[in-house]
C-alpha cells in the first residue's frame, strides 16, 4: 500500500476538520506524523482512547493520563502520570479508583514532595492507602482534622484546591462526610477559587441537601501565613 505524502494528508485533514469530521482529520494527521494535532482532534471526536495513544507517542504522558481517566482505564492512567513524573497523582489515582493500595503506597513513599501542600497531600495519600488496605484510619483522621487549619496557609494557590479535593475524597472514602464539609468550609474561607460550586455539587451528591452551603463566590483570597510542614 502506497503511503500518501504528508502535505496531501494535512490538506485532507484540514478539509475534514472544516466539515466537522474530526475523526478522519485525526487519522490524516496521525498518518502524516503529527501525533499532537491528531490527539487534539481525537479528543474533539470524543475518542479519548485514541487520543491517549497519540498523546503518549507525542511524549505528553500527563495529557494521555487525563484521557485514560475519562475512559475509566485507571491503572493505565496512573502509569502515565508516573511516566510524567507526577507520582503523587499516580498514587492518588490508584488509591481512590483501584485496589492497588500497595503500589499506591510505594508511589507516595518515593514521590518528591517539595511544597507544604505536596507534603500534606503525600501524607493524606499514604494514610488513605493504609486505611483502605488495613482498615487503619486513625492517622488519616488526625491529618484530615488538620486540613481546615492549614489549607489557607498553603502556597502556591493551586495547592489549596488540590489539598481540598484530596481531603474531601479521602474523607468520603472512610465515610466521614462531616470532615469533608469542614474542609470545604475552610477552603471557602481561604478564598479557594470555585469552592462554592464544588461544595454545592458535593452536598447534593453526598448529603442530598445544600442547606447552609454558600452559593456565591468565595471571599477575597487572604494573604497566607505559612506554617512549618
Amino acid at each position: 500500500m502506497r503511503t500518501r505524502p504528508p502535505d496531501l494528508l494535512v490538506r485532507a485533514a484540514h478539509c475534514y476538520e472544516q466539515t466537522g469530521d474530526y475523526a478522519q482529520a485525526a487519522r490524516c494527521h496521525d498518518e502524516a506524523g503529527h501525533p499532537l494535532k491528531a490527539a487534539e482532534l481525537w479528543e474533539q471526536a470524543g475518542d479519548v482512547t485514541r487520543a491517549a495513544d497519540c498523546w503518549q507517542r507525542a511524549r505528553r504522558p500527563t495529557r494521555a493520563a487525563e484521557c485514560l481517566l475519562s475512559a475509566h482505564r485507571y491503572e493505565e492512567a496512573a502509569a502515565c502520570f508516573e511516566a510524567g513524573g507526577d507520582l503523587l497523582r499516580a498514587g492518588f489515582t490508584l488509591v481512590t479508583l483501584t485496589r492497588s493500595f500497595a503500589t499506591a503506597e510505594q508511589l507516595f513513599a518515593t514521590a518528591r514532595a517539595q511544597t507544604p501542600g505536596e507534603q500534606l497531600r503525600r501524607r493524606l495519600g499514604r494514610q488513605l492507602a493504609a486505611a483502605r488496605a488495613y482498615g487503619d484510619s486513625g492517622p488519616l483522621l488526625h491529618t484530615l482534622a488538620e486540613v481546615p487549619e492549614r489549607i489557607g496557609t498553603l502556597t502556591p494557590a493551586r495547592e489549596r484546591a488540590d489539598v481540598e479535593r484530596w481531603a474531601v475524597v479521602a474523607a468520603g472514602l472512610i465515610h466521614r462526610p462531616d470532615l469533608g464539609a469542614l474542609v470545604f468550609a475552610a477552603s471557602y474561607r481561604a478564598g479557594v477559587g470555585g469552592c462554592a460550586e464544588r461544595w454545592q455539587h458535593w452536598a447534593t451528591e453526598h448529603l442530598g441537601d445544600t442547606t447552609g452551603v454558600p452559593t456565591g463566590t468565595a471571599p477575597p483570597d487572604p494573604v497566607p501565613h505559612p506554617v512549618p510542614a
